[in-house]
């Protein structure tokens, strides 16, 4: 006889006696088994349409991201490199020298 179950505990689940004990075994691997049969445990992640939605979404910018971050990486040792006179990434243009200050005299006028 199997003693009542503790407050609680579903309907249909007793707790097991100890004359139940000898039906558990357990295996070199440390595997739990009833009456010789393999008890298996499931850890399944169960999501709605509207989480995998939110998850996809997330997944796509967390790439967008990464590529960006690495990108401006990239640019970032190139202007390093080029700085240094190694031009393996290519460098970027170069404006022309800057014009010299304007003196606020039309070339014609006379001082």
């Amino acid at each position: 006889m199997n003693p009542p179950p503790p407050h609680g505990w579903p309907r249909d689940v007793t707790p097991i006696a100890i004359e139940d004990l000898g039906r558990l075994g357990i295996n070199s691997d440390n595997l739990l088994f009833w009456d010789g049969r393999r008890i298996e445990v499931r850890n399944r992640l169960d999501l709605s349409r509207v989480q995998k939605l939110v998850a996809g979404i997330v997944s796509v910018f967390a790439i967008l991201g990464a590529l960006g971050g690495f990108v401006t990486g990239l640019n970032n040792a190139s202007i390093f490199l080029c700085g240094r006179g190694v031009q393996w990434l290519g460098c970027p243009a170069t404006d022309a020298a800057p014009a010299l200050p304007h003196s606020g005299l039309h070339p014609s006028a006379s001082p």
